[in-house]
């Protein structure tokens, strides 16, 4: 059986994060990124662990030996947070699966519609991406990654991802899971040629 990726880092300063602490773990995966256990997601601290899969993955091997007194940074938002690989021991695959029922939610000032998207989309997420944007609300709804629902106002399905793609202001949450008919609904397409489409438009609509 082949071993999939896995690497746990421990927080070790957090300065002005309004999220996390000092002594916070996190698991990186060749699958996901799975964040303290009952806190909300950062998107911008998961973009920078996701760029640290591809620096890492030559090193597994070895257990990460030669990285283990690296100093890992995030500093996208308003506090900075250092973090390092944590030994084999400091994290187990009990925390991995509680961590994975763990609602994420944000800002979008922090993190534009289209990142948010490719965020699920590249993690294989199974669930409702939920948007309360100046008022108006939106939801889209992913299966292992793939776009197979979206409702935003009176808007349906692409309409509403190209809507949704315009706009700047707001909150999101993740919900995990689907009922079961959705479960084995159609996808509304090929999700990279929607997202491009939707860009398109919005880049016409700004000239």
């Amino acid at each position: 059986m082949t071993t999939s990726f896995s690497a746990s880092f421990v927080i070790t300063g957090a300065r002005n994060c309004p999220l996390y602490r000092q002594q916070d773990r996190i698991v990186l995966t060749d699958k996901a990124v799975y964040l303290p256990i009952g806190k909300p997601s950062c998107l911008i601290l998961v973009r920078e662990l996701t760029g640290l899969l591809f620096e890492l993955l030559p090193h597994a091997a070895t257990g990460f030996a030669d990285q283990r007194e690296t100093v890992f940074t995030c500093g996208g938002c308003t506090g900075l947070v250092k973090f390092q690989l944590a030994e084999p021991d400091e994290a187990g695959e009990e925390e991995r699966e509680e961590a994975e029922d763990v609602v994420m939610s944000g800002r979008l000032d922090a993190i534009s519609p289209a990142e948010l998207l490719q965020v699920f989309h590249m993690h294989q997420k199974t669930g409702k991406l939920l948007l309360d944007m100046e008022g108006e609300s939106a939801r889209v709804t992913f299966r292992e990654g793939a776009l197979i629902a979206a409702r935003f106002g009176e808007l349906d399905n692409q309409e509403a991802i190209y809507a949704i793609l315009a706009r700047r202001q707001g909150h999101f949450r993740f919900v995990p899971g689907l009922a079961d008919p959705q479960s084995k609904a159609r996808e509304l397409g090929d999700f990279m040629m929607i997202l491009m489409e939707g860009l398109k438009r919005l880049d016409e609509e700004e000239q």
